[in-house]
């Protein structure tokens, strides 16, 4: 009994004094000394190679030193000691944003923002991973679908001075918003925000340069795949949450278009 006290003793002593080294070093951090912080974070970890906080907080202090590889090793570890702990998923995030590798990092981000939708951390992220994507793809992503030119389908009468514009506008008015159209809106009622990363998802799942980005470890495809799963129960959950207001003057559309329970 007295040794296993001992033991019990020692690994709480161990504990205190990572506990005290990390919050001496997160003071550094504070007043930006950086290379003081990770000297402190270091000895942390030679008392435990694991820990979580000391691993994370590390990971921070190697972003602010401008080494990322070694920021995500320790995202990383923390990781595999805790796979949803939500401050190594955010690390592990931003290093692979600082290390270019952008489609990962949307990938943590979002699955980050699906953990933690409050959090703004999260949402900012992916909307800088998207933006840097673009600027790297050389176009948007997510621009809109180009309209296909609309035709009257009125033959024009000898002497009809009417100008083609006119006309034009006469039939978009006329026409009726395809079955394509009315579940995007729908969509955008019941996700809100979260529509436009579910229309992003979708659409780069469709570009090539995905399928070379894919590696071994991480594979960006099936994140992606998860993410818009994920979103599209949450699309069908709310649908049936408000079935009377999740499409619009339903009572005018066609039946092929409504809902079963209309």
């Amino acid at each position: 009994m007295p040794r296993k006290k001992q033991k019990v003793d020692t690994l709480e002593e161990i504990e205190t004094n990572i506990k005290l080294l990390c919050d001496q070093s997160n003071n550094h951090m504070k007043v930006r000394e950086y290379y003081k912080a990770l000297n402190g974070y270091n000895q942390a970890l030679e008392l435990n190679s694991t820990d979580i906080n000391a691993l994370i907080s590390r990971s921070k202090c190697y972003l602010l030193l401008g080494e990322a590889s070694k920021a995500l090793q320790d995202a990383e570890t923390a990781l595999s000691e805790d796979k949803n702990n939500i401050r190594a998923i955010y690390q592990k995030a931003e290093s692979l944003y600082y290390l270019g590798q952008f489609e990962q990092s949307l990938m943590f981000f979002h699955r980050g923002l699906r953990a933690r939708p409050e959090l703004a951390s999260f949402r900012l992220g992916v909307q800088k991973t998207q933006e840097a994507i673009e600027n790297t793809i050389g176009t948007k992503i997510r621009s809109t679908i180009p309209v296909a030119p609309i035709k009257s389908g009125i033959p024009k009468k000898s002497g009809d001075n009417t100008p083609k514009s006119q006309n034009l506008s006469s039939a978009r008015v006329r026409q009726k918003p395809t079955k394509a159209d009315l579940e995007r809106r729908n969509a955008r009622k019941l996700l809100g925000e979260l529509c436009v990363d579910k229309e992003y998802l979708e659409k780069l799942l469709l570009h090539p340069d995905l399928v070379r980005a894919d590696t071994n470890t991480e594979n960006i495809s099936a994140l992606a795949k998860e993410a818009v799963c994920f979103l599209n129960k949450r699309q069908e959950f709310w649908r049936q949450q408000r079935p009377c207001t999740a499409l619009p003057n339903h009572k005018n559309l066609p039946n092929d278009v409504l809902p079963k329970w209309f």
